[in-house]
């Protein structure tokens, strides 16, 4: 869907995609812990994400450094795929 949004509205718009992988954010308090950090253990970073560690990735898209980048997904999962 990325990529063909951004054929359709390109060049003037730019449509890309953040992938998250599972960040430890409010909705995380409900989790079972003990099972996450158990399944956490087969990403590739060992651990849940960080809300600051995405971030990056959204001023990325936000900026002009960007400019050349559409129809793209961009994964921020710790690896977990």
């Amino acid at each position: 869907m990325t990529v063909a949004y951004a054929r359709a509205y390109g060049p003037s718009v730019r449509v890309n995609a953040i992938q998250c992988g599972a960040f430890l954010t409010d909705i995380s308090a409900a989790w079972e812990m003990d099972a996450f950090e158990r399944r956490a253990q087969s990403f590739a970073l060992g651990r849940g994400g960080r809300p600051s560690e995405i971030a990056g990735t959204a001023l990325y898209l936000a900026s002009d450094a960007s400019s050349y980048t559409t129809g793209a997904v961009i994964r921020v999962d710790g690896g977990s795929v």
